[in-house]
């Protein structure tokens, strides 16, 4: 399995070595050694730490969790210790095939109601790789994941406009709070980021930033939250009959999705089941022996995606590709706060260098 630069597993052995101390330390055992002690491979496959006078200490393996990692590609080894095994494609096709049995069987009820979220960034990998408009590719990604078994094909583009809204109040109410002010004892500066590598660098290491990071939650669990709430409402069932897999573009989101902020102890689930990365939904593809590029065009999206009326194009948020957070904001503060009016579009041409900024 290969991994991004964000999360990645080293080729060095299942142990943290005396000389190797993780960022987000694993609570293990150590002998506190610092006299150029060696390690020594058991016959079984056991480590051993030896002493320069032979003493040998049985060492305990380095367990860690999405939840511990830090996503910072310097702590980990590349054994099976790091266990993203229910963040796969193949964790997709096992719960799809579980379906197929049960509906085959004539137990149709208990199959689970599969909705897949994806996200803009992953679209235009594809795009760019196959060669075809973005509109395109969003609707064979919605024919062969429907033809896989799929109920529902959603864009997180329709929740990024949730999450735009929802960021814009919160720096809004935080501003009027301190009055303007910012610093220790106020509600500013307000730091927000939808990637939960930064999320969790800051939480880990600059515990001091924590009262001034943003609540809002990013696009994907704000789809967690649609998807196991709204959705499963609209179908009369529970969020644990709903299995929501999201395809995004980075490693770190899976980090995200298994934190237990987004897990409900009620039904035992998580807004967000499995993230599938670009990577990962072309390779499943290929495993499946699916040439994506031949795949048909489905003749209509489903409802909460973010296209014309006519299907025929996809739309976006204002402002750059990072998904428009801070024009949006900026736009709507400076309306909110101080009755002017300028575009998230006239802010990110400012940004670019295209023109002088209009605030």
């Amino acid at each position: 399995m290969s991994f991004s630069g964000g999360l990645r597993l080293t080729d060095l052995n299942d142990y943290i070595t005396p000389g190797q101390e993780c960022i987000k330390p694993v609570e293990i055992k150590k002998t506190g050694r610092s006299d150029g002690s060696q390690i020594k491979v058991g016959t079984e496959g056991e480590y051993y730490e030896v002493s320069k006078d032979g003493e040998e200490t049985k060492l305990e393996k380095a367990s860690i969790t999405l939840n511990d990692c830090l996503a910072c590609s310097g702590c980990v080894t590349s054994a099976e210790t790091v266990l993203i095994t229910m963040q796969s494609h193949h964790e997709l096709l096992s719960i799809l095939e579980e379906n197929r049995q049960l509906r085959s069987s004539g137990q149709g009820a208990q199959a689970k109601h599969v909705v897949v979220t994806v996200s803009p960034q992953a679209r235009a990998s594809l795009a760019v790789k196959y060669r075809l408009s973005t509109i395109s590719v969003a609707k064979r990604m919605t024919s062969v994941l429907k033809q896989m078994g799929v109920d529902n094909v959603l864009d997180s583009a329709f929740t990024r406009d949730l999450t735009l809204v929802e960021s814009a109040r919160e720096f809004v109410q935080r501003y009027s709070a301190s009055e303007g002010q910012v610093g220790d004892g106020k509600s500013l500066p307000v730091l927000a980021s939808w990637c939960p590598g930064w999320v969790c660098y800051a939480e880990k290491t600059h515990s001091e930033v924590l009262p001034w990071m943003s609540t809002t939650k990013s696009p994907q669990q704000t789809m967690g939250s649609v998807v196991k709430d709204y959705i499963a409402k609209k179908l009369a069932t529970t969020p644990d009959r709903i299995y929501h897999v999201a395809i995004m573009m980075c490693y770190d989101k899976k980090l995200e999705a298994s934190r237990d902020d987004f897990y409900n102890d009620i039904y035992k689930t998580r807004d967000v089941d499995c993230v599938v990365t670009t990577g990962e939904f072309d390779r499943m593809m290929s495993e499946t022996g699916v040439a994506f590029a031949e795949v048909p065009e489905s003749e209509a999206l489903d409802s909460l995606f973010k296209a014309d009326a006519a299907n025929e194009q996809l739309l976006s948020s204002a402002g750059t590709s990072a998904g428009g957070g801070l024009e949006y904001v900026m736009s709507y503060a400076a309306r909110a706060l101080f009755g002017i009016e300028v575009t998230p579009d006239q802010i990110a041409a400012a940004g670019r260098g295209e023109s002088q900024h209009p605030l």
